[in-house]
């Protein structure tokens, strides 16, 4: 067995992202990270010869704006959004290095002409560097990586790490590709195989929403538990059929009607707790931040050490958030203290406002 070992410019990736989007041709297509490692993986493997691999780590450098001009925070958070997507739901090894603005704006056309500031990354390229040649000077860690590149400058570790032994393998994107990369006779001798276009992949890196089948985990489902559907859980999350939901959320109202409180199951993929109290309007609690939707910049809050509301999960989004808490760092696991901002909606989680990181006492 092969391993690989992929090295990713994040700062050069998620610049040039629109460039595949665009290359597509498909309206509303979107590139789907998670399958990247496998489908790079699959493709080496087979111009190498090798159908038996495995990928040991995924590493993605990239740089974020810091101290920029509130005006400027919108983009900011997207690309730190996006780190943290990568990094929580796809476990891409993440390092971030901030660009320090000085409190100016992002886009030097926004600035006073006279102003002759210039933002300069740092640390990106030679942390990757770094790593790829630690990491082929340990004799099992990878037998080629794969460099997801553009620039230049990465040309001289390409090469080091080639005299190390280990093989490589590069994938860019067409327009942001060094032209020594994509050399056909490879005269910098800097990879093992042809480069890999990602454009080429692009019908594999697709976000897909195919019909399959899963197992229905509600305990009071009926029938044949194997239902069909285009829901992709994701890991850790339990699937409930779309009747066993109905059945939850047909309850849950009728227990509303009666004025009792609801404890149920089958809420998952969307819906209510499992099992809960709900508290009041404008209840101070503490919970746990459960999970979050980067891609959407809303997530869930379960109760914890409230008493009789333990188990209870409430819905916010990042305008909810005050007191300087962050929606981009803001961790799964992480306790906060918030309001009930209002009762629950038929079959969803209770909304909660002032959402802020609990500080230690």
């Amino acid at each position: 067995m092969i391993k690989f070992m992929l090295f990713i410019d994040g700062t050069w990736l998620y610049s040039n992202t629109s460039r595949l989007v665009e290359a597509s041709g498909e309206p509303g297509f979107v590139l789907d990270f998670g399958k990247l490692p496998r489908v790079l993986a699959e493709e080496v493997g087979r111009r190498l010869g090798h159908d038996d691999w495995t990928v040991v780590r995924t590493h993605l450098f990239g740089s974020y704006a810091a101290n920029v001009d509130p005006r400027d925070l919108e983009p900011v958070e997207r690309r730190l959004n996006f780190f943290t997507m990568l990094r929580q739901q796809h476990h891409y090894e993440v390092e971030a290095f901030p660009i320090e603005f000085r409190g100016k704006r992002l886009r030097r056309t926004d600035r006073d002409p006279g102003d002759l500031f210039e933002a300069k990354e740092k640390c990106v390229d030679i942390a990757l560097a770094t790593s790829m040649l630690f990491n082929a000077s340990m004799a099992n860690a990878y037998d080629v990586a794969i460099a997801v590149i553009g620039d230049q400058d990465f040309k001289p570790v390409l090469q080091s790490v080639r005299r190390l032994g280990k093989r490589v393998a590069i994938a860019s994107i067409n327009g942001a590709c060094s032209g020594e990369y994509s050399d056909p006779a490879d005269k910098a001798r800097v990879r093992d195989v042809e480069l890999l276009w990602l454009e080429d992949l692009l019908p594999r890196l697709a976000r897909r929403y195919d019909p399959h089948f899963l197992d229905c985990q509600s305990p009071t489902h009926k029938g044949e538990r194997r239902v069909e559907t285009t829901y992709y859980p994701k890991r850790g999350e339990k699937f409930y059929c779309p009747a066993c939901r109905e059945e939850f959320s047909r309850q849950k109202d009728a227990a509303a009607a009666a004025g009792t409180a609801f404890a149920g199951t089958g809420g998952g993929n969307g819906g209510a707790s499992e099992s809960a109290t709900y508290a009041p309007t404008d209840t101070t609690l503490m919970g746990v931040v459960k999970h979050k939707r980067v891609d959407k910049n809303y997530g869930f809050i379960m109760v914890d050490s409230c008493g009789e509301y333990d188990g209870a999960e409430y819905f916010f989004h990042e305008t909810d958030l005050v007191d300087g808490t962050r929606f981009a760092e803001l961790a799964e696991g992480t306790y906060v203290d918030f309001q009930v901002k209002a009762e629950s909606p038929s079959g969803k989680a209770p909304p909660a406002r002032n959402v802020r990181r609990r500080v230690a006492v």
